[in-house]
């Protein structure tokens, strides 16, 4: 069985009751006061003797509880009440996404890196019933995100690739082909993909002698260039986002760092894929399409609640009932209470004149 509120946003509705009760806190401090100002208790008692104090307490925590139960049934409650396996089709599509430093020069806007989680961004929504993985890599590569369908997961995690998730700087194709050919399902004939994107400084070219693992595996290579032959400085920045410097090298000279377009043709080629400069989001968002358009899908059955039944009428069933038994409360003294009261009052008359 599954659960969730139709209208989560409601919920929020529920910082009110700390904020009442806090209210009410300081509104009984003011009375009780202003009170002893105009009598003592034993006066009080004398004037009205019938009253009693605890009984709004007792009143207000009604309230407070009915209007908890209300907001929860506004929020309406639904419960997954069927269960069916949906038949869909699906590719298995892994992201390799560079995030070495110099993935952070901003010879394109924003930077190389943002531009990159962009277009990421753009394409994962169209991608249904695909399965998603995602890989960072710099000197070294890690695993983000494994293959699988929920692609919130991918967007959460999209926003730890950074330089700073890796000590090990540079690029190292090699290491991020080793660690792709561990995501891929074997047993589902679906087509599989893996796209790369960067801005091609591969300072390890020894990933020709492990290409093989992923052509064993029917895997294709589909690359995508982030930066410009111009190329820029890579910045280092403080911890508040400003620039104190770039990156030099053993000599002392700021770095300047290039797309380099050779390496990544020549991997898409090995890879029997393509490859695509990013001038643009959208005409990179429209490389994938196509690429992924052409793609063969496997068969999988996948358990979806097809149906949520509405709940709401528990809650608001409560809600009603506590707003009923706080109308048929009055404030004043309960019958037996009070003769209780008297008994302890007439064996400690001290205590009246100390109130």
């Amino acid at each position: 069985m599954s659960f969730r509120f139709e209208h989560t946003v409601l919920l929020h509705l529920l910082w009110l009751l700390p904020i009442l009760l806090l209210v009410q806190i300081y509104l009984g401090y003011w009375a009780k006061k202003n009170r002893n100002k105009f009598a003592s208790y034993a006066a009080l008692r004398r004037l009205a003797p019938e009253a009693d104090r605890s009984k709004s307490w007792i009143k207000f925590s009604l309230r407070l509880l009915a209007l908890a139960a209300l907001i929860f049934a506004a929020a309406n409650p639904q419960q997954g009440g069927k269960v069916e396996n949906q038949k869909v089709s699906g590719a298995q599509i892994v992201f390799a996404l560079d995030v070495s430093r110099s993935m952070l020069v901003e010879d394109v806007p924003p930077n190389r890196l943002l531009r990159a989680q962009q277009l990421i961004k753009r394409m994962v929504p169209s991608l249904k019933y695909d399965q998603v993985g995602l890989i960072g890599f710099a000197g070294k590569a890690f695993p983000l995100v494994p293959l699988t369908p929920d692609k919130s997961s991918l967007l959460m995690q999209l926003r730890n690739a950074h330089p700073d998730a890796i000590s090990a700087q540079g690029t190292n194709f090699s290491s991020m082909i080793s660690l792709a050919a561990t995501f891929y399902n074997e047993s589902l004939p679906s087509d599989r993909i893996l796209v790369v994107i960067g801005d091609g400084e591969d300072h390890d070219h020894s990933w020709k002698e492990k290409i093989d693992q992923l052509r064993a595996m029917d895997v294709r290579i589909f690359t995508i260039g982030v930066g410009t032959e111009r190329g820029g400085l890579i910045p280092e920045r403080r911890k508040s986002g400003t620039i104190e410097g770039y990156v030099k090298d053993e000599t002392g000279s700021a770095v300047v760092s290039t797309l380099v377009e050779t390496s990544l043709k020549e991997l898409a080629d090995f890879g029997d894929g393509d490859y695509h400069y990013l001038k643009s989001l959208q005409g990179g968002e429209q490389f994938l399409r196509d690429v992924l358009a052409g793609v063969g899908r496997s068969e999988f059955e996948r358990k979806i609640f097809t149906t949520y039944e509405s709940q709401y009428q528990w809650p608001l069933t409560v809600g009603l009932l506590l707003l009923f038994i706080e109308w048929l409360l009055f404030e004043k003294r309960t019958g037996w209470i009070q003769r209780l009261r008297n008994i302890k009052d007439a064996h400690n008359p001290s205590m009246n004149d100390e109130k």
